[in-house]
């Protein structure tokens, strides 16, 4: 991915919240791959993955975040989450700025009604969303401050 704002596709390859494995780093990322390569077919960088109830759950490579009136929300570990490092680093950047931050089970039309959307990972840190399915999202100040704190 190169630098600055990524362009995300929600994939119909959904995200296995029942399976202990979708908890853990380990090598069985084929769903994943799946999710990434149609995304890219679709002209986008990376892709959104529900779980099998229809919430959002993650970026294929990474975490989601989204902004809604001024408060951060990203999915609940128990919609199939990676506890990802730079995930809880974001959480307590934006709490140590006093920012609410809410996990949450939420289906895909939150990403579709949020004032911004992010996607983080150990590689890239914290990076904006430029458009989501086709949708453009404008940047977000709080995206910024986020990223500069971790």
């Amino acid at each position: 991915m190169a630098a600055g704002a990524l362009t995300l596709a929600t994939s119909t390859v959904r995200r296995n919240d029942g399976s202990p494995a979708s908890r853990l780093k380990t090598l069985a990322y084929l769903d994943n791959v799946l999710a990434r390569a149609e995304a890219r077919a679709a002209g986008a960088d990376e892709a959104v993955m529900l779980n099998t109830r229809g919430e959002v759950a993650c970026a294929a490579a990474g975490n989601l975040f989204w902004i809604d009136r001024g408060r951060l929300f990203t999915p609940a570990l128990d919609c199939g989450v990676l506890a990802g490092v730079i995930r809880a680093r974001v959480i307590a950047a934006a709490a140590a700025q006093g920012v609410e931050v809410v996990e949450v089970r939420a289906g895909a039309e939150v990403l579709a009604s949020a004032d911004a959307v992010m996607v983080s990972n150990s590689l890239i840190g914290l990076r904006p969303v430029s458009a989501l399915d086709g949708r453009s999202l404008a940047p977000h100040a709080l995206t910024e401050r986020l990223a500069a704190r971790l």
